[in-house]
Formats: C-alpha cells, structure tokens, sequence
C-alpha cells in the first residue's frame, strides 16, 4: 500500500513536470515518421524505435527525476521517514515503466493496427524499460548535475545496444546473447513472427537475471548515496 502511495505520488510530480505531455509529443513524433517509412522497411524501423524508446525513456528520466529531487532537497525528509530505498526504487522503476508501456503501446497499436503478438511486446518493454531505469538510477546518484549525466551516460549504455550491430545484419556474434538487449530484441522480433518456446524461455532467463543484477547494483548504489551524503 505504501508503495502504492508512492508510485501514485511519483505519477504525480512526472505529469506536474510534463513528461507525459513531453512523451505525448514524441509518441506522435515517432508514428509520423513511421507512417512515411516504406513497408519493406516498416519491421525493422519499428522495432528499432521501440527498443531504443523504453530505454531512453527509463534511463534518462530517472537521471533527471533524481537529479530534481535531489536539487530540491527531497531525500533528507524522504528517507527519514518510514520510506525505504527498495520502496523507492522500485516507485521509480514502475512508474516510468508505465509510461513506457503506454507510449509503446500507442505507436506499435498505430503502425500495426494490433496485428502484433501482445505477450512477448509487452515483455520486451518491460524488461528494457526496467533494466534501463535501474541503471539510469546507479550513474544518477555517482554525478552532481544532467550535463555530467549526459556526459557519462555513453559508457554505462553503450555495450547494451552492441546486439543493434547483428539486428542490422552489420556483424553477429553469439556473444550477443548474454545482453539483456538480444533478449529484448529476440521478443520484439517475436511480436511480429513466431517465437519458440526456447526462445521465450532464455529471454525471459536472460533479462530477469541481468534486471537482478542491475537492482542490487541500484540498491547498493542509492543506499551508499543516502548514508553518506545526508546521514554519515
């Protein structure tokens, strides 16, 4: 109930700031552009757009919703009450994932007119979305402003999107597939073909141990922050 409370409040501030109108505009953005793409192309384009969406979505608006509440002095009256990090983490972990979804959801329903597998789409964006946001939440709490955010944010992101390189047939290695990204991919691509079960079964495997490792490094990374900036 209480994370219930949060996420709720987290809505909140995100719509207060215009993210869901900012994500509004860029949905619409993305569908014009699709619309204009040749079908021969239309596959490929928008799983492209859907992969890198979440991602960024999650990533970057973590950044800049901790690096917000950190200028407003939010943490020292937030954690000094019965809040904890898991709890907080996880607020805003799930609410920026919904908004992926929802902004997903839109442009993929539009372009394909809802003749895509809903399961593994569904899947595919929470695992990016989650995955990302995780590690937008560890590099937000290691930098003191967005312009060093920005600027760092190359490096903690730049392997995960090497599975791009295969996806347009660039180069392949089998490598590829320890990135939670492939996993991603592999159900993206799944939503507009058919996906085997062995398929499924190492995505799913895949991107539930990366997003467990990528939460412990978030939670260890939060709570080192918190007892040493404002309780050391």
């Amino acid at each position: 109930m209480r994370l219930f409370s949060l996420i709720k409040m987290d809505v909140t501030f995100q719509i207060r700031h215009g993210f869901y109108y900012a994500y509004a505009l860029v949905s619409l953005f993305y569908i014009g552009i699709l619309m204009y793409v040749p079908k021969s192309i239309i596959h490929d384009t928008s799983i492209f757009i859907i992969f890198t969406d979440p991602s960024v979505l999650g990533f970057f608006f973590v950044g800049g919703l901790i690096l917000l509440e950190r200028s407003q002095s939010i943490f020292p009256s937030l954690f000094i009450s019965s809040i904890s990090i898991h709890e907080y983490v996880w607020s805003k972990v799930l609410s920026l994932t919904c908004l992926a979804i929802i902004s997903s959801l839109v442009i993929f329903s539009v372009i394909h007119l809802n003749s895509f597998d809903f399961f593994p789409f569904i899947l595919a964006v929470v695992f990016c979305s989650v995955f990302f946001t995780l590690i937008g939440i560890v590099l937000s709490v290691r930098v003191e402003s967005i312009n060093a955010f920005l600027y760092m944010s190359p490096i903690f992101v730049v392997l995960f999107y090497l599975p791009l390189v295969s996806f347009f047939n660039v180069y392949d290695s089998i490598l590829f597939y320890l990135l939670p990204t492939q996993a991603v991919l592999v159900l993206l691509e799944g939503s507009l073909t058919e996906l085997s079960l062995g398929m499924y079964i190492y995505a799913i495997i895949t991107s539930c141990i990366w997003i467990a490792l990528a939460y412990g490094w978030a939670y260890y990374s939060m709570n080192r922050f918190i007892k040493y900036k404002y309780f050391h």
